[in-house]
């Protein structure tokens, strides 16, 4: 195996590991925490760790997305579009989320709509990393002598 296709397993299963992550976290705070999820925007009434907690969240959730991607750009994988696809769509909706909830805060409605965008990205990261690990898998070992010195 050359160290591309060893890099790309690494690092699809490094952001597999930390959507489902943040999705039990995401769960979790909606049952525990009163159906609050953690705030967006840093407010002035929080405390420091829940601030930190709720960057760290949002910020976890797109590096899982970019390692997922990278990875399968690494690895050259047929999924790698749908990938690419996947971050844009999981960065448009964590943007609109972050400029409706701290700059726009009685906008219309209907921006739920484009926040949306954030949930159908993750699901998207989530199935494109499985499929890249899978795949990644299967292929047939490369030989030594086919491999170019990285």
């Amino acid at each position: 195996m050359n160290k591309r296709m060893l890099w790309s397993r690494i690092l699809c299963v490094i952001g597999l590991a930390m959507m489902p992550i943040d999705i039990v976290t995401f769960v979790g705070l909606g049952m525990w925490g009163g159906g609050k999820l953690p705030p967006v925007e840093v407010a002035p009434n929080q405390s420091l760790l829940e601030s930190l907690i709720s960057i760290i969240f949002y910020v976890s959730i797109l590096a899982g997305s970019g390692l997922a991607a990278l990875g399968a750009l690494l690895g050259k994988s047929h999924h790698r579009k749908l990938l690419y696809g996947a971050l844009g769509l999981t960065v448009c909706g964590l943007t609109t989320v972050f400029l409706a909830l701290n700059f726009y805060v009685d906008a219309a409605p209907w921006w739920v709509f484009v926040a949306l965008t954030y949930p159908i990205g993750l699901i998207m990261s989530l199935v494109g990393a499985v499929l890249v690990i899978v795949e990644s898998f299967r292929r047939p070992p490369v030989p030594k002598e086919n491999v170019e010195a990285t």
